[in-house]
């Protein structure tokens, strides 16, 4: 009868939170780069500084695996003393329309100098047609993290901006559907218990975020340059003037748990951005709960070390954006790294989030410079499968 009585306790507390999350709104939340090459599952893996943005048990394990001192059972594993990073510059955005873009706007170029070109220009309309109010998403991020055994702080930006162009009836328009900027501080800790068996994190995070939405200027505003520019100018001066009002800033709690139950397998869970609102709107907590398994007979540590992890999570749980698809919170991928001393690290990664498929590398210069790339999609429709929003990324960073 107990049993039972948990069970429908749990089941409403699950369906409240559901229910609670149709009127919320999706938290800040970071891209690592490693993760999103390897589906994104890596709430269970979380073994270096990404541990802040997913788990933040995973900061126990930092200087853990590969020391004999501290961890003799994961003694075979590459070590990782600590992390410091600058993300010098992030930049994502859908490569097929960029390049259509591209090519688009060289075509017509001319056109763009005064308004009498764009009205003469007669092939501009059917040209038109393909990127007529389908928003072009660019991405831009940067941010510094540090992270040591049982101890992290970062802090980090995300832009995104939608622009698009609008045929009109008469005369074509051009707009910005949303231009949104995360800002965020973190920062956490982590303890081992139960003989390291169970590592406990808890986090916190302050956040800011500021939105465009649906800005639009006619192709006859051409004409009067100065008078665009002004307007962009005001709106983003009474944008910059929100940032520095503190009561506009949202503060949460990030938890993490993660169980190693062999030395070659761990189960984690997190639950990130506990508690925020942002904006005077709450933020649905983001809930993941994973599995990886990292085969010991091809770990290496010492001067050529190389980690092999693959992973699967169940991601976002609560979240239920444009209608809860049970595959899109699916995540599964597959990494392997090779160092060769501190000369050069290579790493390449694949698997699929939300049932795309997703690949990226990295390369590690002197432990001094990464250079990263990826590509993964997000679900542009309503079930899974049914619009595929493709990324690719590159980041350059300093840092090990």
């Amino acid at each position: 009868m107990k049993k039972q009585t948990l069970l429908t306790l749990n089941t409403a507390i699950f369906a409240s939170l559901l229910s609670l999350s149709a009127f919320a709104t999706s938290g800040p939340d970071h891209r690592s780069f490693r993760a999103l090459a390897m589906g994104n599952a890596f709430v269970a893996v979380v073994d270096d500084k990404d541990a802040m943005y997913y788990n933040t048990a995973g900061l126990n394990l930092i200087n853990s695996l590969g020391n004999p001192s501290s961890r003799p059972d994961l003694a075979a594993y590459p070590r990782d003393r600590f992390d410091l990073q600058w993300d010098v510059v992030g930049l994502s955005g859908p490569w097929g329309k960029g390049w259509d873009t591209y090519h688009f706007y060289n075509k017509h170029q001319n056109s763009f100098s005064d308004f009498d070109s764009l009205r003469n220009d007669q092939t501009l309309f059917s040209d038109l047609t393909p990127f007529d109010r389908n928003p072009l998403g660019v991405g831009v991020q940067d941010g510094l993290v540090f992270a040591m055994h049982n101890f992290g702080v970062a802090t980090w930006a995300d832009a995104e901006v939608s622009p698009y162009v609008d045929k009109g009836i008469l005369i074509p328009q051009a707009g910005v559907q949303n231009l949104q900027v995360d800002g965020v501080f973190q920062i956490a800790g982590a303890r081992g218990l139960l003989d390291n068996k169970l590592s406990v994190g808890v986090g916190y995070r302050l956040a800011n975020r500021q939105q465009i939405s649906n800005y639009q200027i006619s192709a006859s505003d051409i004409s009067q340059p100065d008078t665009v520019i002004q307007a962009i100018k005001d709106t983003l001066n009474n944008k910059l003037d929100g940032a520095k009002n503190f009561g506009d800033y949202g503060n949460a709690l990030d938890l993490g748990v993660l169980w190693q139950q062999t030395n070659e397998v761990r189960f984690g869970a997190s639950l990130e951005n506990l508690g925020m609102y942002l904006n005077h709107k709450p933020v649905t907590p983001k809930f993941t709960v994973g599995t990886a398994y990292t085969p010991l007979i091809l770990q290496s540590g010492g001067r050529l070390s190389r980690k092999v992890n693959l992973a699967l999570d169940f991601e976002d749980l609560f979240n239920n954006d444009n209608n809860y698809k049970p595959l899109s919170k699916i995540d599964m991928g597959i990494e392997v790294e090779q160092n060769l001393w501190w000369l050069m690290s290579v790493r390449l990664g694949g698997g699929f989030k939300g049932g795309y498929w997703t690949a990226g590398a990295g390369l590690g210069l002197f432990s001094a410079v990464r250079i990263e790339a990826v590509s993964w999609a997000d679900e542009g429709g309503y079930y899974t499968g049914q619009i595929e929003n493709r990324v690719f990324a590159v980041n350059v960073a300093i840092g090990n």
